[in-house]
């Protein structure tokens, strides 16, 4: 509070009207300063008050680029995974091309090979002999491959998954940081 005049002290000899009137100087002058405190201390708190402002500002434009940055880690971890599984899709409709060339060229062997029997009994118990060996291998090759098909579609999957959960706790950390540090400004004020 401003410090007060001395001109507004009561003289003690003075008359009753003036000791009214400095009385009165003395009320308008404490009201000044009141009003002088209630000034400095609205301005104050306007100032304080654009601080929180511009940081809540910044915690939100930081929480919205964050957030963004997920969602696009998701788009990315999502479009790869649509990747793997469009990837697979495409094999095993290749494989099923494969099996029904293999099938069609089985089915063709085997009429030639009827033929020959025809002909020729004991070349064609051979060669019998050879393509059913040949149809094991590429049933075995076919199921070993549709396999490994599987198990790089469960491995795209889990990278998937483990992503997810690593970008899920890497929000939940951000979310902690973004606490604490709200915590450290309002002890700070």
């Amino acid at each position: 509070m401003p410090a007060l005049d001395s001109g507004f002290v009561v003289q003690p000899n003075s008359a009753p009207d003036g000791e009214i009137r400095q009385l009165k100087l003395t009320i308008a002058a404490l009201r000044q300063a009141l009003e002088d405190g209630g000034t400095a201390r609205d301005e104050l708190s306007r100032m304080i008050r654009a601080e929180y402002d511009s940081e809540i500002s910044h915690l939100k434009s930081t929480i919205a680029a964050v957030r963004a940055q997920l969602e696009q880690t998701e788009r990315e971890t999502q479009e790869a995974v649509a990747r793997a599984i469009g990837d697979a899709a495409k094999e095993i409709a290749q494989l099923r091309q494969t099996i029904i060339s293999l099938r069609d060229d089985i089915e063709m062997s085997r009429y030639e090979h009827e033929q020959e029997i025809r002909r020729l009994s004991a070349a064609a118990d051979e060669k019998a002999v050879q393509l059913q060996s040949t149809i094991t291998a590429l049933r075995g090759q076919l199921e070993e491959s549709t396999a490994q098909v599987a198990i790089q579609k469960q491995a795209a999957m889990a990278i998937a998954a483990s992503e997810i959960n690593e970008l899920r706790e890497t929000c939940q950390a951000l979310r902690q940081e973004l606490d604490q540090a709200r915590e450290v400004a309002r002890r700070d004020t």
